[in-house]
């Protein structure tokens, strides 16, 4: 029995790690100081989320700098502790994907039992790094309305982004066609990472092949200019989606979309044509549940939707008349549409 709850743990926890590849996570570093504006070393700094408990420890080295690199996205709290000085806490710290947030502590001195929190707002100003990069939040992704619930039309609201002309929102995989042009580039010049792994379809590069549900999205970036060398593979955008994770709460939610041809207009040529309206039927539906297995340490999160869709496909094109098939092309010719009347190689 025991070796079986082993086993069912690791599936858990396994599909959980992400690829050694693109960057998902994040980093807090910064200098202690104190009153004076002189560096501290030796003071012990610990970084801890606020959602999940995971936690951190390090300590300022020589000059005073600490570093956190490779954290989960969400939000911190970092704690600075050092004999003779108060206990300084800084909360609210938040780390989207492939962030670098400085987060500097000046300590009063005090006995250790005292305590300064500071609560920490929103970046105003980056102030590490030199990347032309734009945030989608999951929050953003999953309450504003979006054709085809396609996360993707997001990135296209971002400046020196624009879309192809097969730009789809509506199908998935190899079906559709996600065209890009960032910052000049190509419409195939951009690389697409879901969790760190590339999700790129490599035969065409023009699309994605994995579409996560926009109700297990983290939150998305796109990085459009000037961004690290840990990026790479594509000379245009990194779009790097990360997904969500469970926390110290239990957490759901459920829905469903549809669409239904009573409530859609007829197809014009169909009904110049006198033909019945095109059938259309989509149900869009799913669930979302997370929480955690051990508190502050291991934690769920699943994600399952289905699509189901009956749709008519309409095709339209220019066909002789009656006259015209009989070898008579004296009619009228429709503006713009017609093709030029055919030359009797033998007349002229």
């Amino acid at each position: 029995m025991r070796k079986i709850t082993v086993f069912l743990m690791a599936l858990l926890v396994l599909p959980a790690v992400p690829s050694i590849a693109q960057r998902i996570t994040a980093t807090i570093r910064g200098t202690v100081s104190d009153t004076t504006g002189a560096v501290v070393p030796g003071v012990n700094v610990t970084v801890k989320s606020e959602e999940t408990g995971f936690t951190r420890s390090t300590v300022t080295n020589s000059s005073g700098v600490y570093s956190f690199p490779e954290l989960p996205t969400g939000t911190y709290s970092v704690e600075v502790a050092l004999t003779g000085f108060k206990t300084s806490v800084v909360r609210g710290v938040t780390l989207n994907v492939a962030d670098d947030r400085a987060v500097n502590v000046r300590l009063e001195t005090g006995t250790v039992t005292e305590n300064i929190t500071v609560e920490v707002p929103a970046v105003a100003v980056k102030t590490i790094g030199g990347e032309v990069a734009g945030l989608v939040t999951g929050e953003q992704v999953r309450e504003l309305p979006l054709n085809g619930r396609n996360f993707l039309q997001l990135g296209t609201l971002m400046p020196g982004v624009s879309q192809g002309d097969t730009f789809n929102t509506k199908d998935r995989g190899l079906m559709s066609g996600i065209e890009l042009a960032v910052s000049g580039s190509g419409l195939g010049g951009n690389m697409w990472t879901v969790d760190g792994a590339n999700n790129n379809d490599v035969g065409s590069n023009r699309t994605i092949l994995v579409f996560p549900s926009v109700d297990a999205i983290d939150e998305f970036k796109v990085h459009r200019n000037a961004y690290g060398a840990e990026f790479g593979g594509a000379a245009g955008a990194q779009v790097n989606i990360v997904t969500r994770s469970g926390t110290n709460d239990f957490h759901g939610g459920a829905y469903y979309f549809g669409r239904n041809d009573s409530l859609a207009s007829s197809d014009y040529f169909l009904k110049q044509a006198g033909q019945p309206k095109a059938p259309l039927s989509t149900h869009d539906f799913g669930a979302t549940f997370g929480g955690p297995l051990i508190k502050d340490k291991l934690h769920f999160f699943v994600s399952q939707e289905w699509n189901r869709e009956k749709r008519g496909l309409t095709r339209t094109a220019f066909v002789p008349t009656a006259a015209e098939r009989a070898g008579d092309f004296s009619g009228p010719l429709i503006e713009d549409c017609s093709s030029d009347r055919p030359v009797d190689p033998l007349t002229g």
